[in-house]
């Protein structure tokens, strides 16, 4: 695996210089959340940095690196390309910047629209990618708010936010932003059940 050093250096030829200046501060957030959450800083800096490598591909190559990678490409992915980014990404990731560890890889590809039974790594740049001090869009105050309060809360913030973008343009929404909310929330209740146990 490259430097992390190394991989920035790559990935600023790769991306446009937004799109850099929004991965160094997702990495730079997930450095934050990872120290606060206790999970490992140095897969989530990685996985900060590189989740949006694939991003800036020209919309028309996305279905065939898909068929290259053997991506499976649902119906509403190809309506909207953009939602298979996460994915490549993770590909590229391991040709390009050679990463095979399978909590960084798993954390890019499943940036987009979460997973339900995401791990902490997963979780971290699946919300810095909404908080990163770049954002600014209707509702991301109440986002970070939640990421200093648990992981869970701040995932369901965030798809919240998504889905009703998503309706705001009526588009179809993807199954899997609604499974991931679900899962988060379980988990929410699960823990505030444990809490009144104890």
């Amino acid at each position: 695996m490259l430097k992390l050093d190394e991989m920035a250096k790559k990935l600023q030829h790769m991306l446009t210089p937004n799109r850099f200046r929004h991965s160094i501060n997702t990495m730079e957030t997930c450095i934050r959340l990872a120290e606060k959450y206790g999970a490992d800083v140095d897969k989530a800096a990685v996985a900060g940095l590189i989740h949006d490598c694939a991003k800036d591909l020209d919309k028309d190559a996305v279905l065939p690196i898909c068929e290259k990678y053997g991506i499976i490409v649902d119906e509403i992915s190809r309506s909207q390309p953009k939602l298979l980014h996460g994915e490549i990404g993770a590909h590229m990731a391991r040709e390009l910047f050679g990463v095979d560890d399978p909590q960084i890889l798993a954390a890019v590809a499943d940036h987009t629209l979460g997973r339900p039974g995401m791990d902490d790594i997963s979780s971290i740049v699946f919300i810095a990618d909404y908080i990163e001090p770049g954002r600014d869009f209707e509702g991301v105050e109440e986002i970070r708010k939640a990421a200093e309060e648990s992981l869970e809360k701040a995932i369901v913030a965030g798809v919240n936010s998504t889905i009703r973008h998503v309706l705001k343009k009526g588009q179809p929404l993807h199954p899997r932003s609604v499974l991931t909310r679900n899962w988060a929330l379980q988990k929410l209740k699960e823990r505030e059940q444990q809490e009144q146990e104890h």
